[in-house]
């Protein structure tokens, strides 16, 4: 029982490090870490060319509605266009 914790550490290592050792780098956990920081990169880099789409010299385009909101008069139906102006 002297060397009951070096042999579970050892099969925790080749379990997770096993396929790595016989040459099947696709099933280590450093491959998966690898395209678990590429997915990370790849969204932060989505999330920052959105976000420079969005900087304070690119206006929102603005949507055409069919009603006026709070603070826009439309001056024909007031007849006030010259007042307005």
């Amino acid at each position: 029982m002297k060397g009951y914790r070096f042999w579970v550490i050892a099969g925790l290592a080749l379990m997770t490090n096993g396929a790595a050792l016989l040459g099947f780098g696709q099933g280590s956990v450093g491959a998966l870490a690898r395209a678990i920081e590429a997915n990370h990169s790849i969204a932060h880099n989505i999330e920052r060319a959105n976000s420079q789409g969005l900087l304070a010299g690119n206006p929102p385009i603005k949507a055409e509605v069919d009603f006026l909101g709070p603070f826009e008069v439309d001056c024909m139906a007031l007849g006030m266009c010259n007042a307005l102006a």
